[in-house]
């Protein structure tokens, strides 16, 4: 159980293409906003999700180790976080001088300091790469540039996180909006590095009322039926191959 400014710290996280683009739409940000609006002015918490996390390998930027995780389950909150501190840092930095320090803060651990531009969160299937020019340079996408029903949802996103921060900055102290993403949400993050576990896990968290679709049980069942009773000498090469099958077919769901 930990806060979000301890989850962000030290990890970067990837969601690979064999899972589903960015899906959430002006609801379910609507659902997150109305729940952040409630803290304000208050010390209470708030319990965003769970979030499931298959730990890959150490990733070294200059003196500092990061964790890279893919994104088992979370990626639509984590997504949006992403999106709403970046929208907040652009605000951050027409502020004074303690606003533009806390902006940099923000620069830097959206965005990690190497010749690569190491995102904090690297997201899938985005042809047009508007989450990622969004988070490394804040340019906001323009309405034409999406392609497909999920960069429509990335565009839409960023619209709707940037007028959140300035109806909120219009009201009172961004900084206050910051603290209260830092301190006050919270998770519950599973960080396995067995991933053979991963979908175990999952199931036993789908059982316990997760909202999931019966599609993405079918592909959590799928793998964990290979990890259980697939012959060890294919065993990997079948995942692989599940796992290009099911980027095929989130691709072309991402286009309807």
């Amino acid at each position: 159980f930990m806060t979000l400014n301890t989850l962000l710290s030290g990890r970067l996280f990837k969601i690979p293409e064999y899972q589903r683009a960015y899906s959430w739409g002006t609801k379910q940000r609507e659902d997150l906003f109305s729940d952040i609006r409630k803290l304000r002015g208050t010390d209470k918490g708030h319990f965003m999700a769970t979030v499931v996390g298959l730990r890959r390998k150490t990733v070294r930027i200059a003196a500092d180790a990061f964790t890279e995780l893919e994104v088992v389950d979370g990626q639509q909150r984590l997504t949006t976080i992403t999106l709403l501190l970046r929208a907040l840092q652009k605000r951050l930095e027409t502020g004074g001088a303690g606003e533009k320090k806390l902006a940099v803060e923000l620069q830097d651990l959206l965005v990690k300091g190497d010749d690569l531009n190491l995102l904090l969160l690297q997201t899938n299937h985005d042809s047009r790469h508007i989450f990622v020019d969004y988070v490394r340079e804040g340019r906001a996408p323009e309405l034409s540039a999406a392609q497909t029903s999920a960069d429509q949802n990335i565009v839409d996103a960023v619209a709707q996180c940037e007028v959140f921060v300035e109806t909120w900055a219009k009201g009172g102290d961004v900084v206050e909006l910051l603290a209260i993403l830092r301190n006050q949400l919270s998770v519950i993050f599973h960080e396995i590095a067995d991933e053979s576990l991963v979908y175990t896990v999952f199931e036993v968290l789908n059982s316990r009322g997760l909202d999931v679709t019966w599609f993405d049980k079918v592909k959590a069942k799928l793998m964990a039926t290979i990890f259980e009773h697939g012959a060890d000498g294919g065993k990997r090469t079948t995942i692989e191959e599940l796992h290009r099958i099911w980027k095929d077919i989130y691709r072309v769901i991402g286009t309807r």
